[in-house]
């Protein structure tokens, strides 16, 4: 699995705990292939995680259709939303801890990386 697949798996439940979408692309431009391969390994162990399989299992308890009703109709504190509450403030306590650098502070980022290792560049 490329971190493009995992990052896109991962996208939904991450927007569910708001982490800020501009957070969730890559940064664009070229990267070192080591600095790629943490960001990788960051990414994996933070979606092996307890934190987002705790969000994961709670969000999917029901339709994402019931999510989007509660927030339309302004529905708060029923049991199901005060335990994905809880779990999104953890993941998203996960999510910046020892945040890469790939996943910061780029806001046009479109995904689009350049890895490179001893003057070769390859697309990715």
């Amino acid at each position: 699995m490329s971190i493009n697949n995992l990052l896109n798996t991962m996208r939904p439940i991450l927007i569910v705990a708001k982490i800020p979408k501009h957070q969730i692309r890559m940064r664009s431009g070229k990267h070192h292939i080591s600095t790629c391969s943490k960001s990788f390994d960051w990414l994996h162990d933070l979606y092996m995680s307890a934190e987002y399989r705790a969000v994961q299992d709670i969000y999917k308890l029901l339709p994402p259709e019931v999510w989007e009703n509660y927030k339309c109709f302004e529905i708060e504190g029923l049991r199901e939303q005060v335990l994905l509450e809880a779990a999104c403030q953890k993941l998203y306590k996960a999510w910046r801890h020892k945040r890469p650098s790939l996943f910061n502070k780029d806001r046009r980022g479109d995904g689009n990386i350049t890895v490179y290792r001893r003057g070769d560049f390859c697309r990715e």
